[in-house]
């Protein structure tokens, strides 16, 4: 595991091994965000898929103010899942440092591609860091989605973010 990252602002991001304390408080944020409005709950068999996926968490102050997960398909490419942002703390960086921490660790294991499913409305975020919607919007847990990919080894991808984008 690697060590957290620590920003001016006080915002904390990091790893967030499944069934250690920091997963199992970003466990709330999740049904907050995602399934609470959607009449969901988290279900045992979504829980037993989390133990299959690299966690990471915001925390600002010791409150989780945003999660986000990668699950391994294959040897070359991660699915980032279940991205959430407190409601009171979008607008402030929290999903874009949470994205970097994830795209930084899984070039660090040696992945090649990030796939996702981006709520529609939601893609714009993505494609401002280099995701391309792939094929015609679908319904995922009765919400519009469009599958997004971005390759980690690609030149420009290095170069953005060598220069900082």
């Amino acid at each position: 595991m690697r060590a957290p990252v620590a920003e001016e602002d006080g915002i904390l991001v990091a790893e967030a091994p499944c069934g250690s304390d920091l997963y199992r408080r970003s466990l709330g944020l999740r049904e907050a965000i995602l399934r609470r409005p959607l009449g969901l709950t988290l279900t045992e068999e979504e829980r037993a898929d989390d133990s299959l996926r690299q966690h990471f968490c915001a925390t600002s102050h010791g409150a989780v103010v945003g999660s986000v997960s990668l699950k391994l398909l294959n040897s070359e490419t991660l699915q980032l899942r279940q991205m959430a942002v407190a409601e009171d703390r979008r607008r402030e960086g929290i999903g874009a440092r949470l994205l970097a921490r994830a795209e930084d660790w899984a070039r660090g294991e040696g992945y090649r591609l990030i796939v996702l499913n981006a709520r529609l409305g939601a893609e714009g975020f993505y494609a401002r860091f280099g995701y391309l919607a792939q094929g015609e919007p679908f319904e995922e847990n009765t919400v519009p989605h469009v599958r997004m990919t971005k390759r980690l080894d690609s030149p420009e991808v290095a170069l953005r973010a060598e220069e900082g984008q």
